[in-house]
């Protein structure tokens, strides 16, 4: 399988659109790993990035955060991950900050799908390399594209011989769980329906992709949150691709641990679309886009739920939520159900959600999750 080294400047351009299919956040493990001595192999899936401990020793010497293993192995050291949810797989992120002089030299990377009853062992015949063995360097991140795999649900990294890494991230494409029953109401932006963040104006303390993950997040740095702005008026946004187009019904905007820097206020427009959209060329095309909330007060640290107006009837396939100036949102859910309509009327409904509406009223809800 070919493969090829990104730079590091463009890793949002690559990577932007993906799921880390590996994060803790939805549900990423480590099963079995051959040797974690000196530092344990979950670290490897932490979604922060590792810390300096530089100058701190345990009962084993020097600490870091990562995996690292004992010297002088002969053959080479492997680590499995089951994935948070099986997807197909782009590329991955291969880090090595702050390990110096004791980095992994090379990995390799190999792939399978299996039952998750039964854990994959390291000889396992159905293990298939998709990243042959690479050169790796002291502290610092390495990025490689492949070709996009089957889908699969375990990854098994191998170090050669030993070492330590920091942070590993698997990118690619959620293989989506969708309901069959087409009036079924569902969070039709979660990631494990497909959902995706396509493009945030500003994510300088929390990335966008975290509103769609499970939970509620453990802190702020779970969610998404952008940098104070200084200008009057200002606002940033985030374009949200749905896993399925559908009929929305309401929206939940979460601001848990955000207690003084939640944002003032939002509101939600939404769009049909069946080709893909450069947002950044995009973005000041505001005609494109249906008001379906109204801008609408938030406040700390709860949970709000606003039902969607002029909506009946019509398919999205993409939302918008545009906060007010700035600040935090821990998480968004859109509910709705996925369209049972044929094409043509798909499209009908779509030239329908584009067309000038009033303007929605507000109505908190009772949540249905």
């Amino acid at each position: 399988m070919s493969y090829r080294r990104i730079p590091l400047d463009q890793y949002s351009d690559i990577f932007s659109a993906t799921t880390e299919l590996s994060s803790e956040i939805i549900g990423g493990q480590i099963v079995s790993v051959s040797d974690e001595f000196f530092a344990e192999a979950f670290h490897l899936l932490l979604q922060e990035p590792a810390p300096s401990l530089k100058g701190q020793f345990g009962p084993k010497g020097a600490l870091y955060s990562g995996w690292e293993s004992r010297r002088h192995n002969p053959t080479y050291d492997w680590c499995i991950i089951r994935l948070g949810t099986t997807g197909t797989i782009t590329g991955f992120d291969v880090d090595t900050s702050h390990f110096n002089g004791n980095e992994a030299p090379q990995v390799s990377i190999d792939v399978l799908h299996g039952s998750a009853s039964e854990e994959p062992q390291a000889h396992d015949a159905r293990w298939a390399e998709v990243l042959p063995k690479v050169d790796l360097g002291p502290n610092s991140r390495h990025l490689f594209t492949i070709t996009e795999s089957r889908p699969v649900n375990y990854v098994k990294l191998n170090m050669y011989p030993d070492g330590g890494i920091a942070r590993f991230r698997v990118y690619g494409h959620v293989s989506p769980v969708i309901p069959s029953d087409e009036s079924e109401i569902f969070d039709l932006a979660h990631v494990f329906a497909g959902g995706r963040v396509e493009f945030t104006s500003d994510q300088h303390f929390g990335i966008g992709a975290n509103l769609i993950v499970p939970g509620r997040g453990k802190n702020m740095g779970g969610g998404w949150e952008t940098k104070r702005s200084r200008t009057k008026g200002h606002k940033d946004w985030v374009v949200i691709k749905l896993g399925v187009p559908g009929v929305l019904e309401h929206i939940e905007v979460d601001t848990h641990h955000f207690k003084g820097n939640f944002p003032e206020s939002c509101e939600v427009h939404g769009l049909y679309t069946d080709t893909s959209i450069d947002w950044m060329a995009h973005e000041s095309q505001e005609a494109d886009w249906a008001l379906i909330l109204p801008r609408t007060k938030l406040g700390p640290h709860r949970q709000h739920y606003f039902q969607f107006e002029n909506t009946e009837g019509k398919i999205h396939s993409h939302i918008k939520v545009t906060i007010h100036p700035d600040g935090g949102l821990q998480r968004i859910r859109i509910m709705g159900s996925k369209s049972g309509l044929n094409r043509l009327n798909v499209e009908r409904a779509a030239m329908s959600a584009l067309a000038p509406a009033t303007t929605p009223r507000t109505t908190e809800v009772t949540p249905t999750l």
